[in-house]
C-alpha cells in the first residue's frame, strides 16, 4: 500500500476547509488548511478539484488520485 491512499483522497476533498492541503509530515500523510501547512505539500483540494473535473467522483476515480499523489509523495520523499 501507497503513502497516499483513498481515505486520504476523500478526507481532502471533503475537508470543510476550502483550502485543504496534502501534506507529508514524517513519512506520513495528513489534511490541514494551508495555514497550518508544515511538511511537504503534496496537493491542495483546489488542485484534486481541477483534476477531477466534471463526472461522478467514484471509488475508481479516487483510487487514481491516489495512486497519481502516491506518486508525487514519493518523489517529494516519502
Amino acid at each position: 500500500m501507497g503513502v497516499v491512499g483513498r481515505d486520504k483522497v476523500r478526507a481532502l476533498l471533503e475537508s470543510p476547509s476550502p483550502d485543504a492541503t496534502l501534506v507529508l509530515v514524517g513519512g506520513r500523510c495528513e489534511v490541514v488548511p494551508e495555514s497550518r501547512a508544515e511538511g511537504l505539500v503534496i496537493a491542495s483540494r483546489r488542485d484534486l478539484e481541477s483534476r477531477l473535473g466534471d463526472g461522478p467522483v467514484d471509488d475508481r476515480r479516487l483510487g487514481e488520485l491516489a495512486d497519481q499523489l502516491d506518486v508525487i509523495a514519493r518523489d517529494l520523499g516519502a
